[in-house]
Formats: C-alpha cells, sequence, structure tokens
C-alpha cells in the first residue's frame, strides 16, 4: 500500500522568502523612525569643522519642522473651528472633516516625534563640540605662554594692499595657473567671488580627497594666501543612504567632504577661521546644475568672496 505524502498548509517556501521579507520591511522601517542613526561620539572622529557644519544642518532641519508643525496646527485649528461650527448649528459633521482633523492631529505628532529625535542629535553633537573647542582653547593659550613676547599681529602678512578687484583677480587667477579650474565673477558689484568650475568629485560613501584635488586645492590656498578672503564649502551626497557609525546619515557625509577640503587648504597656510562649510546631504536645496549621474552628485563646491 503506497504512502500519501503530506503537503503542509503553508508551503515552506513561501515561508522562506517571506521571512526576509519581513527583516528588510522591519529594518527600513526602524531606519525612517531614526531607530539605525546611531552616533559615534568619539571626539577624535569628528573635527570641529565638521561638527559646525553638522550642527548648523541639524538646526536647519529643526527650523523645518517647527514650521511644518506651526502650519499643521494652524490647519487642524481651522478644522476644529469648522467642526464646532457645524455641530453648534445642529448640522452632521461630515466624517471627512472629522479624519482630516485625526490625520493632521497625527501627522503633529509624528513631527513632534521627530523633532525631539532631532534634539537629541544636536545635544549629543554640542557635547562632543565643547568639549573639542574647550580642548583647543587651552592649547592656544599653551602656546601663547610658551612664545612669551609674541604679537599675532606682527605675523600676519598686511592684506591691504593687495588689489582684490575682478580685473586684478583675474590677471592673477590666470598668471596662477587656476583658470581651468575656477571662475571669476562679480560678487555685489564691490568686490570679486570665484567658484570652482571643474567639481570636486569623491567615491561613493566616502570623504577622502582624491591626489588630484589635493593639488588643486594646494595651488589656491597658495594663491589666496595674500588676499583678505571668507572661503564656503558646501558638500553634497547622492541619493543613496548610508547608515555608519562615522556617517549616521547624508548630512554627515556631505559635511565631512566639506571639512577635507578645508583641512587641505587649511594645511597648506590659509586660517581656519576664514571657512565656513555646510552639507545639504542628498537634499540639495541650494544645489544648481543637478546632475541625474550620482557620480556628479558626489561633490564638494568652493566659493571664496573677497573683501572690496
Amino acid at each position: 500500500m503506497g504512502t500519501i505524502p503530506l503537503t503542509p498548509t503553508f508551503p515552506s517556501r513561501v515561508l522562506f522568502v517571506l521571512i526576509p521579507l519581513y527583516i528588510i520591511l522591519l529594518y527600513y522601517a526602524n531606519i525612517a523612525t531614526g531607530a539605525y542613526q546611531t552616533l559615534k561620539l568619539d571626539p577624535e572622529t569628528y573635527s570641529i569643522i565638521e561638527l559646525e557644519g553638522v550642527l548648523g544642518d541639524y538646526r536647519t532641519q529643526e527650523g523645518v519642522l517647527n514650521e511644518q508643525i506651526h502650519d499643521t496646527q494652524k490647519d487642524l485649528d481651522w478644522l476644529i473651528v469648522k467642526i464646532n461650527r457645524i455641530a453648534d448649528s445642529g448640522r452632521h459633521v461630515p466624517q471627512v472633516l472629522q479624519n482630516s482633523a485625526g490625520l493632521k492631529e497625527k501627522k503633529i505628532s509624528r513631527l513632534e516625534t521627530q523633532k525631539k529625535h532631532l534634539a537629541n542629535v544636536v545635544s549629543k553633537y554640542k557635547k562632543v563640540y565643547d568639549m573639542k573647542k574647550a580642548r583647543e582653547k587651552k592649547a592656544a593659550q599653551i602656546r601663547l605662554s610658551s612664545t612669551p613676547g609674541r604679537i599675532d599681529r606682527g605675523e600676519v602678512p598686511d592684506k591691504t594692499n593687495v588689489q582684490a578687484k575682478l580685473p586684478d583677480i583675474e590677471q592673477a587667477v590666470r598668471k596662477a595657473g587656476l583658470e581651468d579650474w575656477v571662475e571669476v565673477m562679480d560678487a555685489d558689484g564691490s568686490c570679486a567671488k570665484i567658484n570652482n568650475t571643474l567639481p570636486i568629485l569623491f567615491s561613493s560613501g566616502s570623504a577622502a580627497l582624491a591626489k588630484e584635488y589635493k593639488s588643486f586645492l594646494k595651488k589656491l590656498a597658495l594663491f589666496l594666501q595674500p588676499y583678505d578672503v571668507k572661503v564656503y564649502v558646501n558638500g553634497y551626497a547622492d541619493p543613496d543612504p548610508i547608515h555608519t557609525s562615522k556617517y549616521p546619515s547624508n548630512l554627515e557625509l556631505g559635511a565631512s567632504r566639506a571639512a577635507n577640503v578645508v583641512h587641505e587648504m587649511v594645511k597648506n597656510g590659509l586660517k581656519s577661521d576664514i571657512f565656513k562649510i555646510g552639507s545639504t546631504g542628498e537634499h540639495r536645496f541650494a544645489a544648481k546644475m543637478q546632475s541625474s549621474k550620482k557620480t556628479f552628485q558626489r561633490r564638494a563646491q568652493l566659493t571664496v568672496v573677497f573683501s572690496g
């Protein structure tokens, strides 16, 4: 007598497919709520310049959340007034209005949760930033006390006699051999500025500078030394998400790319206090001429503004 094979009511193949799918969906759901965006808070992980950029960008995000909460609350208040007027008149309140009010309340709750999470992140970064600033200040005091009679002003080259008008900068750029890398333009009618026209590109998930960019940044730093300038560096990332201990998000990756550009120029003679860095991560609100190719999205942008 033959045996009848037993067929399970829920095939094992289906389980084999559904369980990994469930794990993947759960992972990305946790990422969306910030569960996996942990921070590596070793003070040596981030430089002061990187931390300033990251803090500035997170505070911008806080401002955006506050604006969204404010606007949603206004919409909810209007709905509540409308619902109350309908109810007070003895008419039936449409279900769509009640549903809309409920959705607004849920949205506000979700935004408040995101804001709280963001505030915790900012607090942790700020703690590391304050610690590193205090360490830097102490080190500067030690250097000053070890060199009595030193006057900082005497060591700073006089930049007041260096011409920073547009034709002078254009001529100096050509003389320095930088015309293929940067373009010179009028800033506001009283001073000149330069932007890098050849992009400073990075590998995926990396903030390391390639050799050819280090050569360009060294040449640019030497060129800028006689001038009174402010240098703005923005770092960008492609839309691919990143969640590592060093780069919890693309904001940190973009900030690190910008900071490495600054470090390279400081290493070649420029002072760190002339720089301001920023990062929009993959949210490139200020980026112009966006490229659909991810290679060109992973970049740093330089703008140098000369004092008139």
